[in-house]
C-alpha cells in the first residue's frame, strides 16, 4: 500500500483490491485515504451484499476474461496521465473467483500485462515456492513468525531478474499499519561530537517518580513504557547470540547518564572485554569528562594495584572478600558523598571470569542483596556462557532478552513480558537518543 502511495502521488499507481471492499481499506488504514485516492483504487471484491459505492470504479467478473477486461479498461483510463503501475491484491482471490489455478491465472495476467507495457506487482498468500517463481521477474516474500511466543517479521527477496541481491534478508514492522524496515545498529562509539548534554529527567524528591518509588530510565519512551524502574530493585539484562558488548553498554546508557546527572554515583564492573576507558570515554562524550570522573567508578581486580593514579579506576585484589569489601565501600562513600541513591553497573562475565562461577555467584547475591534493601538499582547483564545466569534470573525483578540479527538488534521484556522491539540511536537529534520500535 505504501508503494501504491508513492506511485499514486503521480498518478500512475492502480491498486486491484481483490480481498477487501474499499470501504474497509480506508477503515482499517485510515492514512491510505490521505495517501491513495479513490481514482486510484479498483474495488474488485465478489461481495454478494449490494454496498454503497465508496469508490468510482469497481469491476464484476466470474471468467478470468472479465477480469482481463477490466484491468485493461481501467488501466487505457490510466494512461493518459502516464506509464501505470498495477497491485492485483491478491491472485489468490482471483484465481479462487474465476475457478482456475492460481498458475494460470497468474500467467495469463503477467502475459497481457508484458504486451502492454505494464509494470505489475503481484501478490499471493502462497508460501511454498511454486511455478509462480518462474513466471515472475521478481520474487519477494514477507514472513511472519515468532520468537519465545512474540511476534516477528523478515522480507526475503528471493529473485530479481538481471539484478545483484546484496542484501537478501530485512527486519521489518507494521507498527501503525506502515511497513518500515529495520536498519542495522550504530554503536555511540561512532558519534564522537555530540552537540547537547543528555537531557535530565527529575525522580528525586518531589517528583511523581519519586512519589510512586520509582527511578526514571533515562528514556522518556522507555519511561512511558515500563512507568521507569523500582527503586530497590534488580534488572537484569540476558545478550543472545551476535550482540556485542557495546550493544549493551549504549541502551544501558541513558539511565546511567540520567542518575550522573543528577549527581548521584554510578558504580561499574565492566564487561572482560571492554577496558575501563571505553565506559569513561562514552560517558564523557555525552555528559561532560568532570560529572562522569566525578560521580562514576570503575572496579576491576588487577595484579597491580594503582592507588590513586587514576580517579575514577579502583582495583582490587583477586580476593572475593577484597573485591567485596572494596564495592561496599565505594557504596558507602558514594551514598555519603552525595547523599543520594547510587546505581550498580555489574556485568557477571567479568565476576565468573575473575573469580569463577562459585565466589561470582556469593559476590552477585550479597551486592543484589544489598541494593534491594538500601533503595537502589543493580543492572546486571549475562551472556549465553553465563554459569549463574539461572541464579540470578531468580532474583531479578526485570528481565529483558537482547538479540541481533544482522547487525539489527532487538530485544523484548520477560517480566514485564513485552512484545519484541527494535532498538536503536537516533544520531541526528543534539544528543544521541535511544528510541524503540515495537514489532507489529
Amino acid at each position: 500500500m505504501q508503494y501504491i502511495a508513492s506511485q499514486a502521488e503521480e498518478g500512475h499507481g492502480i491498486y486491484f483490491s481483490t480481498r477487501v471492499d474499499t470501504g474497509s481499506l480506508y477503515n482499517q488504514f485510515p492514512w491510505i485515504r490521505k495517501n491513495i485516492p479513490p481514482e486510484n483504487i479498483v474495488d474488485a471484491t465478489q461481495s454478494v451484499v449490494p454496498r454503497r459505492m465508496d469508490v468510482p470504479q469497481l469491476i464484476r467478473f466470474s471468467s478470468l476474461p472479465e477480469f482481463l477486461k477490466g484491468l485493461y479498461t481501467v488501466i487505457e483510463e490510466r494512461k493518459l496521465s502516464g506509464p501505470p503501475l498495477l497491485v492485483v491484491d491478491s491472485i489468490d482471490a482471483v484465481a479462487s473467483s474465476v475457478g482456475l489455478p492460481i498458475e494460470d491465472v497468474c500467467a495469463k495476467i503477467v502475459d497481457t500485462m508484458r504486451n502492454i507495457q505494464v509494470k505489475t506487482l503481484i501478490i499471493t498468500e502462497r508460501v511454498e515456492k511454486s511455478p509462480l517463481d518462474y513466471i515472475c521477474d521478481g520474487v519477494i516474500t514477507f514472513k511472519r513468525k515468532y520468537i519465545d511466543g512474540r511476534l516477528f517479521r523478515e522480507l526475503l527477496i528471493e529473485k530479481l531478474r538481471g539484478v545483484e541481491i546484496r542484501h537478501p534478508v530485512y527486519y521489518f514492522t507494521l507498527h501503525e499499519g506502515k511497513f518500515m524496515y529495520l536498519k542495522e545498529f550504530y554503536s555511540l562509539e561512532r558519534k564522537r561530537d555530540v552537540q547537547e548534554p543528555h537531557p535530565v529527567i527529575r525522580d528525586g524528591k518531589g517528583t511523581e517518580f519519586y512519589e510512586k518509588g520509582m527511578f526514571s530510565t533515562g528514556s522518556r519512551q522507555l519511561d512511558n513504557l515500563l512507568g521507569g524502574i523500582k527503586r530497590g530493585s534488580f534488572m537484569l539484562i540476558e545478550v543472545l547470540e551476535e550482540v556485542s558488548a557495546d550493544f549493551a553498554i549504549d541502551t544501558t546508557t541513558p539511565v546511567l547518564e540520567n542518575f550522573m546527572i543528577q549527581g548521584r554515583g554510578v558504580i561499574v564492573i565492566p564487561y572482560k572485554c571492554t577496558s575501563p576507558p571505553y565506559f569513561i570515554n562514552i560517558y564523557s562524550n555525552l555528559i561532560g569528562g568532570e560529572v562522569v570522573k566525578k560521580h562514576c567508578k570503575i572496579v576491576i581486580p588487577s595484579k597491580r594495584r594503582r592507588e590513586g593514579e587514576i580517579s575514577w579506576l579502583i582495583t582490587t585484589s583477586y580476593s572475593m572478600d577484597d573485591f567485596l569489601d572494596t564495592v561496599n565501600k565505594l557504596i558507602d562513600y558514594s551514598k555519603k558523598e552525595f547523599d543520594e541513591n547510587i546505581l550498580l553497573f555489574v556485568s557477571f562475565d567479568r565476576l565468573e571470569a575473575d573469580f569463577g562461577p562459585k565466589d561470582a555467584e556469593k559476590i552477585a547475591m550479597e551486592l543484589i542483596s544489598r541494593i534491594k534493601f538500601e533503595g537502589d538499582i543493580c543492572i546486571g547483564v549475562t551472556f549465553p556462557s553465563t554459569k549463574i545466569g539461572p541464579k540470578l534470573k531468580e532474583m531479578a525483578d526485570y528481565l529483558f532478552k537482547f538479540f541481533c540479527k544482522r547487525g539489527v538488534t532487538f530485544v523484548y521484556g520477560v517480566h514485564p513480558s513485552t512484545k519484541i522491539f527494535n532498538v536503536n540511536i537516533d544520531f541526528l537529534r543534539p544528543h544521541p537518543t535511544l528510541y524503540l520500535t515495537p514489532i507489529t
